[in-house]
């Protein structure tokens, strides 16, 4: 078909006849916008832009993000260990010296590297640091190996003048030892540690850092607590995932996110924080059900939206007692597993039905959970009290496999959720990715649940 009428054939036709690339002298353009010219492609695409075009041919050292990592390395050269690090080396060295340093927003190192990388290291951050780059990362990872051999990051090299250009840090298997005379990055407002090892008590670098919005610690072993003596003022994200620590204990008036995954025995110290609406609780090894409803509430106590995922091997010491109470909580997403029948005792899954008691202003609840319990154990009945609840409105249970508990759980929702408006019951459960059915499930739940739905709100999915 002939598209020579389409307005973006003839808009390409009008370019082609109007543009003279042969005459055009790409270097005698102003230099920003040959770096804005340059930013759209990457490093690479420059680099080969420059071996087909003679004019273009130093186009590449005004761009503005420098990402190395093995792709950096040719492939003949990455079978061999040694030989692959000394290229990639002096590949990195070699662009940094040709770079202009102008304008530059990213450097960015993917590769293992030790301490015994430090000067060649050092040269690239102070690289970073005179072309005044805003995002700086570090990442080691592929080295997961003893904590000695980590490269330092080298804060000696910033000082009161050059350190205000820094506006993203992200490192991977470094050390971290900051002085108190660290001088601080003041224009700093994201910083990911990942498997680091922090030497000096973080607060120190962190009340550095006036402008912190986004913190991420993960796999940080020495890090026990953290903690801050003065408010962190703009700090409006906090993940911390896999470490070692015992408590934290932020002042922090503008969070509103709050992620954590690893041992229940944490203390959370944050019922300071008003503004903190948002949280994702992880536990994979303990048992914590009791936790969540003692020491989740007292120290998240604001908290409006709450996920949760955990594993219950022993019921809730005792059982019969009211839970504290989330005072704010309105919508709840617990992804929970259930140990061994033996151990927990037949009223396991339905000590769920606390939820309900803990949360009087819950609106919306999911429950995924996975529970390989027989179906013929059966809760005793009153076990739990019924105890209306005047503002649960749509409630969801997957991976129903037709367990007693989990029919007791249902039914006491039923019965005791006064405004409920959807029920919704899924006998699939996610395995490998892939939803699995629970046959078993789907007739229990027609021939148990559905006589006891008295308001028409039950659905069953899949």
């Amino acid at each position: 078909m002939d598209n020579r009428n389409c307005p973006a054939k003839r808009k390409r036709l009008t370019l082609s006849k109007q543009t003279d690339l042969h005459g055009l002298n790409f270097l005698s353009l102003p230099e920003d916008i040959v770096s804005r010219i340059i930013a759209g492609i990457t490093l690479k695409e420059a680099v080969r832009m420059s071996m087909v075009c003679s004019t273009l041919r130093k186009a590449w050292i005004y761009h503005p993000n420098l990402d190395f990592d093995i792709s950096t390395v040719p492939a003949s050269s990455q079978h061999n260990i040694m030989q692959c690090l000394k290229r990639f080396i002096d590949t990195v060295n070699f662009v940094l010296r040709e770079h202009s340093g102008l304008a530059l927003n990213r450097l960015a190192v993917n590769f293992e590297l030790h301490k015994e990388h430090a000067n060649d290291i050092d040269g690239w951050v102070s690289f970073a640091i005179s072309s005044k780059a805003r995002v700086v990362v570090l990442n080691f990872s592929p080295y997961l190996g003893q904590h000695e051999n980590n490269y330092s990051f080298p804060f000696h090299l910033f000082n009161d003048q050059n350190s205000s250009h820094l506006e993203v840090l992200r490192l991977d298997s470094v050390t971290l030892d900051p002085s108190r005379e660290f001088c601080g990055f003041s224009n700093l407002t994201t910083l990911a540690l990942v498997h680091v090892l922090i030497l000096q008590d973080l607060q120190y670098f962190l009340l550095r850092c006036p402008l912190l919005e986004w913190l991420t610690i993960r796999r940080c072993p020495e890090l026990h607590n953290l903690h801050a003596a003065e408010p962190l003022q703009r700090l409006k994200f906090l993940c911390v995932q896999d470490c070692a620590v015992h408590r934290i204990d932020l002042l922090a008036p503008n969070l509103r996110v709050f992620e954590y995954r690893g041992g229940s025995k944490v203390i959370f110290a944050l019922s300071e924080c008003l503004k903190l609406k948002t949280a994702t609780v992880s536990f994979f090894i303990e048992d914590n059900l009791g936790y969540i409803f003692t020491e989740v509430p007292k120290g998240l106590p604001h908290i409006e939206t709450l996920r949760v995922e955990m594993t219950v091997n022993t019921q809730i010491h005792g059982f019969m007692k009211a839970p504290l109470i989330f005072m704010h909580l309105r919508n709840l997403i617990m992804n929970i597993t259930f140990g061994n029948v033996r151990r927990l005792g037949k009223n396991a899954v339905l000590q769920l039905a606390y939820l309900l008691e803990a949360a009087p202003f819950l609106v919306n609840l999911h429950v995924d959970m996975y529970c390989g319990f027989e179906c013929g154990y059966r809760p005793k009945k009153g076990v739990v009290v019924d105890h209306p609840h005047h503002n649960l409105k749509d409630a969801c249970i997957t991976g129903f496999n037709g367990n007693g508990g989990q029919v007791a759980l249902v039914k006491y929702i039923l019965r005791n959720a006064v405004q409920l408006k959807r029920m919704a019951v899924d006998p699939r459960r996610k395995m490998m990715g892939q939803l699995v059915e629970e046959f078993e499930g789907r007739m229990v739940a027609e021939s148990e649940l559905v006589p006891h739905d008295r308001n028409g709100v039950l659905t069953i999915l899949g």
